[in-house]
């Protein structure tokens, strides 16, 4: 039986409504987002899921994944940590508009080809998770384990299993508290599922619209 990875989405925080840069800012998650972050546990305890990778601590930023672990676990690679944000980190949307017309645009409209100032580059951040998941997949060839992880980590690791180029990272969608699976084959990855958050359906729980 082939092996399978789970990407999972932390839940939502007051930063995510507000539009506000995080980054490697750590920031707590909302009560919304404990109740998805329960949600999404359940949904990955229901399926027997094995194994747990988490952004290794104390690394700023990734409070907001452990929040929504419900297991523990040692393996906690550091190259899944958040894409840094540089000066715009904490900041608002339409603050960084204003302040930074010109890069502001470029990551709008062409994140690939932006670097928010002091702050990662698409590129370099790909490379930096894609090695990660690689160790993840060699170590785990025939089981399964799920990693809770960020918006952008997310959306640049889904590129890489699809075999997708990085201008097609603004037409990835990940909301809060996803889970996204694919099997592990010696071809390559297999999507299973994108994106799904069925198990927040009838919950009372809500989702913020705007991919952010």
């Amino acid at each position: 039986m082939p092996g399978a990875i789970l990407l999972i989405r932390h839940g939502e925080t007051a930063w995510n409504r507000e539009k506000i840069f995080r980054g490697a800012h750590d920031v707590p998650l909302n009560e919304n987002g404990r109740a998805q972050a329960a949600l999404a546990a359940r949904a990955r305890s229901a399926q027997n899921r094995c194994g747990l990778y988490k952004p290794a601590q104390p690394c700023p930023g990734n409070g907001r994944n452990y929040a929504c672990a419900a297991l523990c676990a040692d393996r906690r690679p550091r190259r899944l940590k958040d894409f840094h944000f540089g000066e715009w980190t904490g900041q608002k949307d339409e603050a960084v508009a204003e302040q930074w017309p010109g890069a502001y645009a470029l990551w709008s409209a062409t994140p690939h080809l932006a670097q928010p100032p002091g702050g990662d580059t698409l590129a370099s951040a790909s490379a930096r998770v894609r090695a990660a998941l690689d160790e993840i997949a060699r170590r785990h060839s025939e089981t399964t384990v799920a990693l809770f992880t960020h918006r952008i980590v997310n959306k640049l690791l889904v590129l890489a299993m699809l075999g997708l180029p990085l201008d097609r990272f603004k037409f990835i969608r990940q909301d809060n508290s996803c889970i996204n699976e694919f099997e592990v084959t010696p071809e390559g990855y297999v999507a299973v599922s994108l994106n799904d958050v069925s198990h927040l359906s009838m919950s009372g729980t809500s989702l913020v619209k705007a991919d952010f």
